[in-house]
């Protein structure tokens, strides 16, 4: 029986930075063999759907002999609503809004302490407990394992309503920075 907290480590693994992460989590990966997209579908609590496509696709693309996925790097893996996680910095927050590239300028870009790759998906992003929102990267992201609401005094502006683990955005828009 393959061991399942090992492989929600390696799913939470899988937009690390880190180029040595990123390899080792994928060979481990390729060493479930064609049993991964069963055990993936078999985990409780479940992994999202569109989570699990991206994980086998980039997996795919990985096994043909690429070094890290594009697709990875591209295709928006949080939703406005989602409860996430900060991977370094450990903050807590619900994603507003999102970019599928970043979308700051360079003098930002460059204060940023860690700078990761700007041709992602950048998240705009309530921070728990504070008035203070992010802009982050989503490789610095993970989906946030509670199920409890967030405190931030946008919450009311930005959501409808909270049920089981996650916001239903309205339409208010996150205001666009002018060019």
């Amino acid at each position: 029986m393959p061991d399942t907290d090992q492989l929600r480590s390696l799913i939470r693994l899988f937009g690390d930075e880190s180029p040595k992460v990123q390899q080792a989590v994928f060979n481990k990966l390729l060493s479930y063999g064609p049993t991964l997209p069963e055990l993936l579908r078999e985990l409780e609590p479940p992994i999202k759907l569109e989570t699990q496509q991206a994980l086998l696709a980039a997996l795919e693309e990985f096994r043909r002999g690429s070094s890290f996925p594009e697709s990875v790097q591209t295709s928006p893996l949080f939703r406005p609503g989602q409860l996430v996680k900060h991977r370094r910095y450990g903050y807590r927050g619900a994603v507003v809004d999102y970019d599928l590239e970043c979308k700051a300028g360079e003098d930002w870009y460059q204060s940023n302490n860690t700078q990761p790759d700007k041709m992602q998906p950048w998240y705009h992003v309530l921070v728990h407990n504070s008035a203070s929102t992010t802009y982050a990267a989503q490789t610095s992201l993970m989906p946030d394992e509670s199920t409890d609401p967030i405190l931030h005094p946008w919450v009311d502006y930005f959501f409808e309503s909270f049920s089981v683990g996650c916001y239903l955005r309205n339409d208010n828009p996150w205001p666009k920075e002018d060019s």
